[in-house]
């Protein structure tokens, strides 16, 4: 998701949620004429809400690569769900302001708080984690892109027509291996970078032997590597 695009999402669910919060305030405010402790009380957690859901909704949608969720909950249709409970339980405590304690209102709208808050915070952990991973792979994959277009030069660069055709196949190889690592792979992974920078060097000397050599080793290498990343799955 672009930066354009948070920005968009993020305004919009900002005004959205600030319409409700004044409708909600208009409402209250002026039918409610008589006002005690339970009505401040859970007017202030209709506030913490509504500052709670601004903030998570900018967390949501800041620099996204992947979808806050937990428990397959997306966490804003789970703050939607928040933001209109507690609406709905202030209300209602503010209607039977003088027949309830200050301290079931604050219990009540406490504990929704606080569950609000352990979810969203599950699910932009989990969002962070799947972030991580797909940055990694996305590093992996322009690692094998780069090395890809390293040999690619070397072909087209090259006038011999066998060593061409060699350095064509690792290029292919390479081209289409799988970008994921493993700790399995990771020795072969470090041979063919070494192996890329000794056929960039021998290319670069015209030796076509032993860039011919190196480059039956690099595609004995990426056979390999693809096979024990696909055992290792």
């Amino acid at each position: 998701m672009s930066k354009i695009t948070d920005k968009k999402y993020i305004i919009m669910i900002g005004i959205v949620f600030a319409a409700v919060f004044a409708i909600y305030n208009i409402i209250t405010l002026l039918i409610f004429k008589e006002k005690n402790d339970v009505f401040w009380l859970s007017y202030v957690f209709v506030c913490v809400g509504f500052a709670a859901n601004i903030l998570v909704s900018y967390l949501t949608f800041k620099k996204s690569d992947a979808e806050a969720i937990f428990m397959n909950i997306p966490l804003m249709s789970f703050s939607v769900f928040y933001f209109l409970a507690e609406l709905f339980a202030s209300f209602i405590f503010m209607l039977f302001r003088f027949v309830v304690s200050p301290t079931l209102a604050v219990v009540v709208q406490s504990i929704m708080l606080l569950i609000y808050i352990i979810f969203a915070v599950l699910a932009l952990i989990n969002k962070g984690v799947i972030d991580d991973i797909n940055r990694d792979i996305q590093t992996k994959v322009r690692t094998i892109k780069n090395l890809s277009i390293q040999v690619k030069l070397m072909e087209d660069q090259c006038l011999d027509p066998e060593l061409k055709r060699e350095l064509h196949k690792v290029q292919e190889g390479i081209r289409f291996s799988d970008p994921m690592t493993t700790d399995v792979i990771e020795d072969i992974d470090d041979m063919i970078h070494s192996k890329v920078k000794e056929l960039k060097y021998l290319c670069s000397n015209n030796d076509k032997n032993g860039a011919i050599q190196v480059c039956y080793q690099l595609s004995s290498y990426i056979s390999e590597r693809n096979m024990l990343l696909k055992n290792s799955k």
